[in-house]
């Protein structure tokens, strides 16, 4: 009789492990997807290409070629000052108040940065060339 007994037990116990590495496992799996679709968070650009710069007002819009910002890379809520390539002439300081990222027909990714420039209360914008978001971590 007791050797019944202790198969009985033996019996219940192993459903009971399964049960227990089963729910496990998917506690595993329910944690790895809520951690993969976390939301990412835009907080800036950068860029290895050439940029342009359009200064826009209530008379008229110019568009500086050849125009940069030191470090090629910029952040929300940020101020920068807007350069032209080659004399170093302060075109404008650019405060970043949103980045748009867009794809050319010929597979270029490029970005326009939109800004209040000090000059006037339109919004300008920063064109960039090879653009890359940059996310917060």
């Amino acid at each position: 009789m007791p050797l019944i007994k202790g198969m009985r037990n033996l019996v219940i116990t192993e459903p009971q492990r399964r049960r227990n590495n089963l729910f496990f496992f998917f506690f595993l799996v329910a944690l790895f997807l809520f951690s993969c679709t976390r939301e990412k968070i835009l907080i800036g650009a950068s860029w290895d290409g050439d940029s342009d710069f359009m200064v826009i007002s209530e008379q008229k819009m110019k568009m500086h070629y050849a125009s940069y910002i030191p470090g090629n890379s910029v952040f929300k809520g940020s101020f920068y000052e807007v350069l032209q390539k080659g004399s170093n002439n302060l075109i404008g300081r650019l405060e970043v108040i949103e980045i748009e990222f867009y794809i050319r027909t010929d597979g270029t990714a490029y970005c326009r940065v939109w800004g209040n420039v000090e000059e006037t209360s339109e919004m300008s914008y920063l064109l960039a060339d090879q653009c890359k978001p940059i996310y917060q971590r």
